[in-house]
């Protein structure tokens, strides 16, 4: 039997894709009833199905909340097609591991899901950003603020929290309409002493948060600080090696007023209550 290799795949429209996939459902419509003799009966369920990509870059091409016309192929252009909407997108700095800047986006249903050649595009691609050697990472309290030392990994999520709806128009697949906007970020560093100049943030530090990529950043204004777990690890796993003291701290999104907005590295604002 054939199968459908991963190599050259692609997702129509965004450049650099690590890899794509899918996984569709039916929802599980289940009964009992006076002359089942106790025994669960099944019936056909509402259709349902999601997804992700990975793509290597800092900006992701379609915003959560907004319509994604997906098309997935691997060689031969065998693949799948859908209209869906995009729920999250995470952006991810793996500065311990040396991995250039990349994004997860997260899609789901918002159209029945076809198989077969979806007829995408591949388009061409700028070398990716690296992670290694930047000179600023975090700062806290804008281009004035804070470099935060040590940072070793970080993680920008954006997020849409899009509403399913089943009804008689959707014959059975589920469909969904964009949701409210929200932020989370995360940075882990290592750290020599938890106090003065290198300590950490309190929760509940609202400030303007940037996260560079270059010389240029997202920038969010403003974040909040909602956790804090400093590690202090003796035992070192199975090696016995002791570990680093090192920290996370993450946060969300806080706009509450007509100055607040978030940007990408192009100063693109995605979100602006200062309009």
């Amino acid at each position: 039997m054939a199968v459908i290799s991963g190599k050259n795949a692609i997702v129509d429209g965004t450049q650099g894709v690590g890899f794509w996939k899918l996984q569709w459902n039916a929802t599980d419509a289940s009964i009992v009833h006076s002359t089942s003799e106790g025994v669960v009966i099944r019936v056909e369920g509402n259709v349902d199905w999601r997804g992700v990509y990975q793509s290597y870059g800092h900006t992701p091409v379609t915003m959560p909340g907004a319509a994604l016309s997906f098309k997935g192929e691997g060689l031969n252009g065998k693949g799948a097609s859908g209209t869906a909407i995009v729920d999250r997108v995470d952006i991810i700095w793996d500065i311990a591991n040396a991995r250039p800047i990349y994004h997860n986006c997260h899609f789901s249903a918002n159209g029945a899901l076809a198989f077969g050649t979806p007829s995408g595009s591949n388009i061409s691609y700028a070398a990716p950003a690296p992670s290694v050697g930047l000179a600023n990472t975090v700062k806290w309290g804008g281009t004035g603020g804070t470099v935060i030392p040590n940072v070793f990994h970080m993680m920008l999520s954006l997020i849409s929290k899009n509403a399913p709806y089943v009804d008689s128009s959707t014959l059975g697949q589920v469909k969904r309409e964009a949701g409210n906007f929200d932020l989370a970020w995360v940075y882990r560093r290592n750290f020599a002493d938890p106090s003065a100049a290198d300590g950490l943030p309190d929760v509940n530090d609202i400030d303007q948060l940037l996260f560079y990529v270059d010389t240029t950043f997202w920038d969010i204004h403003d974040a909040i600080v909602r956790r804090v777990v400093p590690v202090y690890d003796t035992e070192g796993g199975r090696e016995h090696q002791g570990k680093i003291l090192s920290a996370t701290v993450a946060g969300k999104l806080n706009m509450i007023d007509n100055t607040d907005y978030v940007a990408d590295p192009s100063t693109t604002k995605w979100i602006d209550f200062s309009d």
